[in-house]
């Protein structure tokens, strides 16, 4: 055969051997089908990365507008940086969020005011399939979305429950405990008032009881004729045999006054006020009389239960549409054996007092705040633990009043 015959031959063979056929079809698409497979499994995953952090934002949205700091405020970034962080664990690097702060009011007849605020932020993701040989996303992938929430402000109801025993006077952060919380207290008053809704304020001062005209005041059901002399310190102990735990805890919310006994009568300098220059403001919406609060001063013992069933009437008689009682002290209750606290706590005194303070439009709120120290007392039970705060400088003290008195959580809203 000659080479043109062997020649013609060989290549008829391999125009008809199909072996190898696929393996050159797939190097030729290689390259294709990598990059179908790399956008597809990153690009699922940038898909479910930023449904992650569309849900970071709606939360901390939620979370911004319950705290209510505030246009431009660092705590709106921290926050929401944090909720970032706690969806989104794989980022490479979370950047800082943008906050926009609306207000206005509502289109229905109601004309509720309200705040809005929205969130939209980007992290940085790493492409799992980066390549320069096949099609894909770069290394490093922006991932972003936004969310937004609303809360309206309905009506509010404040009462301060403060401790004016003399340890109040004592020094805090270059100032006095005293001086700071009326500081506190004067400047949530004109932002509550700013709002023109109808909200109002109220401050019920105690030591170890507190005074009503020429009365000493100690709120409590009691089931036996109550001594005059009782009002020694050391015989603080009779008070609490003749205290009818149960009868207390039901007669709340009325006013009590089976203790009544002529200021001139007292005889121990730690209680009912007597020596303290205060007293109770209900509620107003009057910051002239709110002022009032900035000429008294403490001195005396501490029992904190005298102080929250003083404030509960005043409380239950307002009608805003919301009710908060912010019960504030810097110490345990004097004697520390007293049981008086605990045993109403026991007794379901705060969760009789929630009761009675809430309404069709929301459930009545107790908030408790130890500055600068431990509480022997099991507050937290008392109050929640949302609702217990122990702030140990002044910045602390300003945010956990404002929480205990704006916190609110809002709903989401529609968002970009």
């Amino acid at each position: 055969m000659s080479v043109r015959a062997r020649m013609l031959t060989l290549l008829k063979r391999f125009s008809a051997d199909e072996r190898g056929v696929y393996a050159i079809s797939f190097v030729m698409l290689a390259g294709f089908l990598l990059g179908m497979a790399s956008l597809g499994l990153d690009g699922a995953r940038f898909v479910s990365e930023r449904a992650r952090l569309s849900d970071a934002m709606e939360q901390a949205a939620l979370a911004l507008t319950a705290e209510d700091n505030g246009e431009g405020a660092a705590r709106n970034y921290s926050l929401a940086k944090d909720y970032f962080r706690a969806y989104m664990r794989r980022e490479i690097d979370v950047f800082t969020p943008k906050v926009v702060v609306k207000r206005g009011s509502s289109a229905n007849n109601d004309n509720l005011s309200y705040v809005e605020y929205r969130v939209s932020g980007q992290t940085l993701q790493e492409s799992w399939f980066s390549s320069s040989l096949f099609p894909g996303f770069d290394k490093e992938v922006i991932v972003g979305d936004n969310g937004a929430a609303r809360k309206y402000r309905s009506n509010i109801d404040v009462i301060f429950v403060t401790d004016f025993s003399g340890s109040m006077n004592s020094a805090f952060d270059g100032s006095t405990k005293l001086n700071e919380l009326k500081r506190i207290v004067l400047q949530l008053s004109e932002e509550l008032f700013s709002h023109k809704i109808n909200n109002k304020v109220g401050f019920i001062p105690f030591n170890w009881g507190g005074k009503e005209g020429g009365y000493c005041d100690l709120p409590f059901v009691t089931n036996a004729p109550y001594p005059h002399d009782i009002f020694k310190f050391n015989l603080v102990y009779d008070l609490e045999a003749i205290v009818n735990i149960p009868a207390t805890v039901a007669a709340i919310p009325r006013r009590v006054n089976d203790i009544r006994i002529p200021m001139d009568h007292v005889e121990g300098e730690g209680v009912c006020l007597k020596t303290s220059h205060s007293w109770k403001v209900p509620l107003t919406s009057s910051m002239s009389t709110i002022r009032q609060i900035q000429g008294m001063t403490a001195d005396g013992a501490t029992l904190v239960s005298s102080g929250v069933l003083l404030g509960v009437p005043y409380l239950a008689a307002g009608t805003a549409s919301r009710k908060v009682m912010v019960i504030v002290s810097d110490g345990t209750d004097a004697p520390e054996d007293v049981m008086l606290t605990p045993n109403l706590i026991n007794a379901g005194m705060c969760d009789k007092i929630r009761r009675v303070i809430s309404t069709e439009q929301s459930v009545g709120k107790i908030a408790f705040i130890g500055i600068k120290y431990q509480p022997t007392v099991d507050w937290k039970r008392c109050v929640g633990e949302k609702n217990f705060y122990l702030p140990q400088n002044i910045k602390q003290l300003e945010d956990d009043l404002r929480r205990a008195v704006f916190e609110e959580v809002g709903h989401n809203i529609l968002k970009d």
